[in-house]
């Protein structure tokens, strides 16, 4: 009997199914889960269309991949949003958003000196590779459509920072360069920004550096600042971004322009003679008005002028903080039937779901947290307290349990919840994270100090250690929360590891709903000791300590005076001097954290019996990083003089150590002591 002809290929319905799904025409970073899914069934789909062994399989195949690779490409925004009236439209569908503001993301900086010196720069700029793209992943899982940048930085004479806005006609191309970047990544992860542009508040260069760089004058009268404000919109409007060739006036995910930060309520005259300026040369793209109302009172008045004097502004603001006034409810009252509203900035610590119900239960525009910050590309997560008003600072993706204290973590998934709710669509399963952490070397040789780029969406990590970089691999560090280690110190020491064994690591990150894959492995690393940090939560880890020394977790504003150490031993005002005792069976190396005015204010003893203290150590390292004015507050609640004392290496038989503080009897309470780490071998008692 002849052979029976074989069948033409018949094609998986999972491949067919990929290549008509249309939402991966436009890839929304949301449904990275299902995505990757199709993606499997894709290449399930692709072996059995190889082993056909046809060729118009193969062709076929690679058509598919072909497919997958573009669509996987998220393609730029279309439509333009417009308005109606006192609705917000993308295209016939009315466009409501809960979103953020993101200081940090234009080229703001950090808040805190030299917290990356190679930048060159006092305060850090934003790095494009890793932390902007983080910041959009942090977005993209919060389910956030909208976030506002806070300003450019323009030059103020200092050198402290990189200034978009260097002179008159005069614009610094790196700084710009950041800017593209943003609206290339918010055309790929879909996600569109409120472009705030010269701040009143003078933060890193505001009105009054612009001016000062104009002739001087005053910002809003003066005929040579007008100038250059628009010579700066014109230039603005018409850049070609670097990255995506679009020029600005034709890029839809530029939502709305705003010519400042809290602009005086008073300079409807300028706001309206910019605004004309701007329609003429970019007719596309909404402005919001860069004013603020605080109660009904001024929200009326900003109506009134908009509607009457200012014609061509788009969407009025307000806020939702302690000290402002008025509900949603009835600010929205106000402004219904004439203009969108929008809440540009909201925290509070009571009524924040409150906020947010009356913001969807009305016809508000969107809402907009204060704020979310970023996590650092040397490693850890970056400040939040520096935008501290009140009792609370940044928030950082999806909330620590250094957050606690203002509900960080509740807040931002309730930010998430409303950003869904809010277009009427399902709250999804929170995506697990999927971005490998990328580990650093070991800052210190002796012993496992590491450091490692946050993954975006990572609520706890797992450090992994090893004898053999193939394994096996165990977990020496449990769920580990990274929050209380600012990015300039370790964010986890080996306090298990056996002295004279060579290790390897890794890290991976987790959430409730999954596991990063591992990051890379460092190693072999040879120790000599275990490392123990004591963060002094307690004194629980402490062998002894004085009573006139207790623990303070006041947030604000110490947490900005001491740079984001949590909590501290402090003295008792007026009492003597203050004394911590820690005990192992040997111990090896300690180092010490305290803030004060910057004088020397701890003594280090040490005894192989916790009876005779001998305070003759051959070195004890001293370092100062003296105070520095605060960006926001100056010498009030400033950051204070940071004194690190470092011993490498004791006696041997040593046992105990003894940290003892100076000014006894001081009225203040005079030095914090933030941390400690204590290097030691056998056990810690």
């Amino acid at each position: 009997m002849p052979a029976k002809p074989k069948a033409g290929p018949k094609w998986p319905k999972d491949a067919i199914r990929l290549m008509c799904t249309p939402n991966l025409v436009v890839f929304d970073p949301c449904l990275l889960p299902s995505l990757i899914l199709r993606a499997g069934n894709f290449y399930f789909a692709l072996i059995k269309c190889l082993r056909m062994r046809n060729v118009v399989s193969l062709v076929f195949t690679f058509c598919l991949l072909a497919f997958w690779e573009a669509a996987s490409q998220a393609q730029p925004f279309e439509r333009f949003i417009t308005r109606r009236g006192d609705q917000l439209y993308d295209g016939n569908t009315v466009f409501r958003f809960i979103g953020v503001n993101t200081p940090n993301i234009t080229g703001h900086h950090d808040g805190y000196q030299n917290t990356n010196p190679a930048s060159g720069y006092a305060y850090d700029p934003m790095e494009l590779t890793y932390e902007m793209e983080s910041h959009f992943k942090d977005m993209a899982q919060m389910g956030v459509t909208v976030f506002r940048t806070w300003g450019i930085t323009v030059a103020d004479g200092t050198g402290k920072y990189e200034a978009l806005v260097e002179g008159p006609k005069s614009y610094n191309e790196t700084a710009l360069r950041r800017m593209d970047k943003m609206l290339e990544l918010c055309n790929r992860y879909r996600i569109r920004v409120i472009l705030c542009l010269v701040k009143e508040n003078n933060y890193w260069g505001g009105t009054k550096a612009f001016s000062a760089l104009h002739g001087g004058g005053d910002y809003y009268t003066s005929a040579a600042s007008k100038a250059g404000f628009k010579h700066l919109l014109t230039s603005l409007v018409n850049r070609k971004n670097h990255f995506t060739g679009q020029r600005y006036r034709d890029d839809a995910s530029i939502l709305a322009w705003e010519f400042g930060n809290e602009v005086p309520n008073d300079k409807v005259e300028w706001i309206n003679e910019m605004a004309t300026f701007l329609k003429q040369i970019d007719p596309n793209h909404l402005i919001a008005d860069p004013r603020r109302a605080n109660g009904t009172t001024q929200m009326a008045q900003l109506v009134d002028d908009v509607v009457n004097r200012c014609p061509l502004i788009d969407l009025v603001k307000t806020r939702q903080y302690p000290n402002y006034q008025g509900s949603v409810e009835q600010l929205w009252e106000v402004c219904k039937g004439k203009r969108p509203m929008l809440l540009d900035e909201f925290q509070r610590m009571e009524g924040f779901e409150q906020v947010l119900q009356q913001v969807q239960k009305t016809g508000t525009s969107g809402g907009l947290l204060w704020s979310l910050m970023k996590n650092q590309y040397t490693g850890g997560l970056g400040g939040h307290v520096l935008f501290h008003s009140y009792g609370w600072g940044g928030s950082r993706w999806p909330g620590f349990d250094s957050g606690d204290y203002f509900n960080e973590s509740k807040n931002l998934m309730l930010i998430r919840e409303y950003s869904y709710k809010i277009r009427g669509l399902k709250v999804p399963p929170l995506p697990a994270p999927v971005d490998a952490p990328f580990l650093f070397e070991s800052t210190e040789k002796v012993y496992a100090a590491l450091k490692w780029r946050a993954s975006p969406g990572a609520r706890y990590y797992e450090v992994e250690r090893a004898k053999s970089k193939a394994g096996p691999w165990e977990n020496v560090s449990g769920d580990l929360d990274i929050s209380f280690d600012l990015y300039f110190y370790p964010m986890f020491t080996d306090a298990t590891a056996s002295p004279g064994e060579s290790y390897y690591y890794r890290v991976k990150g987790k959430n409730e709903n999954g596991t990063t894959p591992a990051s890379n492995v460092i190693g072999p690393l040879k120790v000599d000791r275990k490392m123990m940090v004591d963060h002094l939560k307690d004194f629980s880890k402490t062998y002894a300590h004085s009573p006139n020394l207790t623990i303070s977790t006041e947030a604000w504003p110490r947490l900005r005076q001491t740079e984001e150490e949590y909590y501290q031993a402090v003295r008792t005002a007026s009492s003597g001097s203050g004394e911590l005792v820690y005990r192992a069976d040997e111990v090896k190396s300690l180092k010490v954290v305290a803030f004060g005015e910057g004088a020397d204010s701890l003594t280090i003893l040490y005894s192989p019996d916790g009876q005779s203290w001998n305070s003759s150590l051959a070195a004890v390292q001293k370092t100062i990083r003296s105070a520095y004015l605060s960006e926001y507050s100056g010498q009030t609640n400033n950051p204070l003089a940071k004194c690190t004392y470092a011993v490498d290496s004791f006696p041997a038989g040593t046992r105990y150590v003894k940290i003892v503080t100076a000014n006894a009897g001081a009225a203040n309470t005079f030095p914090w002591m933030g941390r400690v780490y204590v290097g030691f071998s056998g056990s810690f008692h």
